[in-house]
């Protein structure tokens, strides 16, 4: 058992980048997930199925290693990425930024197609 109180085929591995994370950052991170949704903590804390004090306390640090559980609960009622919470180099983009990266991409699919390729 990790110091998340969390098992799953990737807690360890997810224990270890939460620790590696500087706190400050991914806490900033996470306020600024539950900021953009523009609802209520209490609303947010209810779908993530935590206390509306658990929620503020994760947020302003108070909850100094709130577990992992709580934290992914936070992140998904956002409809964050865990991975962009957590500072992972494999997640670079928010879900906001991958979304306009995809209306990007989908653009330019729309109006520069592929030329066909021949064999």
């Amino acid at each position: 058992m990790n110091d998340f109180d969390w098992e799953g085929p990737y807690s360890d591995f997810l224990a270890e980048q939460i620790a590696r994370t500087k706190v400050t950052d991914w806490r900033k991170r996470l306020r600024r997930a539950v900021n953009r949704t523009r609802r209520s903590q209490e609303a947010i804390a209810l779908q993530a199925g935590v206390s509306p004090e658990t929620l503020s306390r994760v947020l302003t640090g108070v909850h100094a290693q709130p577990r992992f559980e709580t934290v992914v609960k936070i992140a998904h009622a956002t409809g964050e990425r865990v991975g962009w919470i957590l500072g992972e180099s494999q997640t670079p983009l928010s879900a906001d930024g991958h979304a306009m990266m995809r209306e990007i991409i989908d653009f330019l699919d729309a109006h520069f197609p592929a030329k066909e390729r021949k064999s």
